[in-house]
């Protein structure tokens, strides 16, 4: 009898766009609710409300500490919120402009803006700018010295600058124009927009070249990167006359929506109409072929495509893009999240409760259980982050809730998390029988595996299981399937916590079954 052989396989990441039994042994071919990290294929963490119930339906998020509060910002269509914690208090704060009336916004365009040496920035493209200082009992106001009748889609800090993006002045729209302001003194507003006048640093281009609107900006060292919906540019301090030089940097990638851009080790991560790349400035490099990009592409909704933006964990070294998904018809809000870890370069997939915004910061809340009266603090599902530490925050303007990015649930129930690798042939192309699985697993409760057979690609896979395996009772999983093609998958579909480290898989050509090794 033939011995039996073994496979040792640690996958780390998620293809999509590759056929399955073509895969190097590197990489699962499909999965849901994982991430990669530490060499390990891990279940996500969950979700948990926090903040109790928004005053309104929150469409954006900002973190805006002073030196004695960390506080959240979330906008509304028509009411801008603050929402604090002190102590086991949760207070939240209307931030609505007295002089103005509501605001005008809209789910599709949303909110966008930043924080100005302290002073907070937002603008929904509709209404006129607004700023809030620190001082207390303070609420946003119309931006003082901003031109009159005038809007602008986006409005970004850079420097000590503001910049407006895509303008509307005087009913007519110049969906190229890049507008900055004279510089601001430290927790001060810019005192002119005026750019007649030659007493003030202030200006703008009209970026022109291509068709592509400007759609948003973001800072890259001491440099602004402009983004068009076809083009990239660099604007760059120069003082004198002109203030800002431009330079085209790339015309061959542009963005697919505002929020679509997010900062990491000096680069740029960037979701565009049809790619998702990093660049330095100098050089760019797509990180989504031959891997995720057909999947995530065919899988945004085609009406609701511009809604995607991106998100950073920066704890895990992960880029969330977050979309609305082609099966989502219960509103237009993000579902799913395909996420790449930029340290070990892997794509994972991960579900999202209808969510118009992720935003990382400090998140100080009060929880809904006491750890010292609940037993094992390590099994429950509840988060016990820090009340100092950084967390991934998300709106879901749909459920009017605010989550925490960290239990064990999503919102208090159970999801399935799951990995599979189909369609393998092991090295030998003839038939041949998987005789046992070996997890090396850690974390709490039971996993499921399990292990399926086809003759030929593509004629689908058949699945026995499930084998269930408890770490710290089992050892090994007896199976036995047999085919030319062979899978294997994990899931768990309770609130326990694993990690799969790696993966043995005993095997022998067929007829012969085998003996342990």
């Amino acid at each position: 009898m033939a011995q039996a052989q073994i496979t040792v396989l640690n996958p780390t990441g998620i293809n999509r766009d590759i056929d399955s039994y073509e895969l190097p042994e590197k990489q699962w071919s499909d999965g849901n609710n994982v991430e990669f990290d530490n060499d390990k294929t891990a279940k996500v963490k969950g979700h948990l409300q926090v903040f109790g119930t928004p005053t309104v339906a929150p469409y954006w998020l900002m973190p805006f500490d002073t030196i004695s509060t960390n506080s959240w910002i979330y906008p509304g269509l028509a009411k801008v919120y603050r929402v604090h914690t002190s102590g086991t208090t949760t207070t939240h704060t209307d931030l609505t402009r007295t002089t103005g009336g509501d605001y005008s916004a809209t789910a599709g365009s949303g909110w966008n803006g930043g924080v100005l040496g302290g002073i907070a920035i937002l603008n929904n493209g509709v209404d006129e700018p607004q700023f809030m200082g620190t001082a207390a009992g303070a609420k946003l106001a119309n931006l003082t010295n901003w031109l009159s009748s005038t809007t602008c889609a986006v409005m970004r800090p850079f420097r000590n600058f503001l910049v407006a993006l895509d303008t509307t002045e005087s009913a007519t729209r110049y969906p190229f124009r890049v507008r900055w302001s004279h510089p601001a003194e430290g927790g001060t507003v810019p005192t002119s927009w005026d750019a007649s006048d030659a007493t003030k640093d202030t200006g703008y281009v009209d970026l022109s070249q291509s068709a592509g609107f400007v759609i948003d900006c973001l800072p890259l060292g001491d440099v602004n990167i402009v983004y068009k919906e076809d083009s990239i540019w660099s604007m760059s301090f120069e003082g004198g006359q002109s203030i800002f030089g431009f330079r085209q940097l790339f015309s061959d990638a542009g963005i697919l929506g505002r929020h679509c851009v997010k900062d990491f080790d000096n680069k740029h991560f960037v979701v565009s109409v049809d790619d998702v790349y990093i660049h330095d400035g100098q050089t760019k490099q797509s990180i989504v072929d031959s891997q995720i990009r057909d999947e995530l592409f065919n899988s945004m909704h085609p009406d609701y495509k511009t809604r995607t933006f991106v998100s950073v964990d920066r704890e895990k070294n992960e880029m969330w893009v977050n979309f609305v998904s082609n099966t989502n018809n219960t509103n237009a809000f993000a579902d799913t999240a395909f996420v790449y870890n930029f340290r070990n370069n892997s794509w994972s997939k991960r579900d999202l409760p209808y969510v118009s915004f992720i935003d990382w910061g400090v998140v100080e809340y009060v929880s809904t259980t006491d750890w010292t009266e609940s037993g094992d603090w390590d099994t429950d599902s509840d988060a016990w982050d820090s009340p100092l530490k950084p967390s991934l925050l998300l709106a879901s303007p749909s459920a009017t809730k605010v989550y925490v990015l960290g239990s064990n649930q999503n919102a208090g129930v159970s999801y399935r998390a799951w990995v599979e690798k189909d369609n393998m042939q092991l090295g030998y192309p003839g038939t041949k029988s998987i005789n046992k699985l070996v997890p090396r697993i850690s974390g709490t409760g039971s996993v499921d595996f399990y292990v399926g057979s086809e003759m030929s690609p593509h004629e689908g896979t058949t699945w026995k299981g499930p084998y269930t395996f408890t770490s710290g009772v089992h050892s090994e999983i007896p199976v036995r399937v047999t085919g030319n093609y062979l899978g294997i998958r994990a899931e768990s579909t309770d609130d326990n916590t694993w990690a799969l480290a790696n993966l043995e898989v005993h095997w022998s050509p067929s007829g012969n079954r085998g003996v342990g090794v």
